[in-house]
């Protein structure tokens, strides 16, 4: 049976990074600083400064740390709470110990997926407002976007495929 340590270890010190980051990265941004921009590229949306690292610092750090507190809270609800493919043969007691490691696998990888996609993001508000006017670059936008979206794909399907297989 596989631990949760290695993506627990993970985890951390991307959220450690990410404070790193952030911290690191203040100072390269304007006073007053574009935080949302239009399908164009033109911003369309301001922030202090100190509004925007507080800002990106909660959802960086908050929501993945809800989703691997989540999970790691499966462990202690109901199976009928549950909703995986064949719940009763995984949640079986002889199943349930090693389907909630499992479990906790998982949102530790989701969660540092969060982390890196805001990261992401945070790097391409900071290239969009090292311009003397302020533009998002919607290309490099997009990749980030679609290499988050192409890895929460492969998570979703990792899950549903280790729910589904024949134990």
């Amino acid at each position: 049976m596989k631990t949760s340590r290695l993506p627990a270890i993970v985890f951390g010190l991307l959220l450690l990074g990410y404070v790193a980051f952030l911290a690191c990265t203040i100072s390269l941004l304007p006073e007053h600083m574009a935080t949302h921009f239009g399908a164009n590229g033109h911003p369309n949306g301001w922030m202090s400064r100190s509004s925007a690292v507080i800002f990106q610092g909660v959802i960086g750090l908050i929501l993945p740390l809800i989703i691997a507190v989540a999970f790691f809270a499966i462990r202690f609800a109901s199976p009928e709470k549950i909703r995986v493919p064949r719940r009763d043969f995984w949640f079986a007691p002889e199943r349930r110990t090693e389907t909630c490691t499992y479990l906790l696998r998982q949102g530790f990888w989701l969660a540092s997926l969060l982390v890196l996609f805001q990261g992401a993001v945070w790097y391409q508000l900071i290239q969009a407002n090292a311009r003397s006017i302020p533009h998002l670059s919607s290309s490099s936008f997009l990749v980030a976007i679609g290499i988050f979206g192409a890895a929460m794909i492969a998570w979703v399907m990792s899950f549903f495929r280790h729910f589904t297989k024949a134990a």
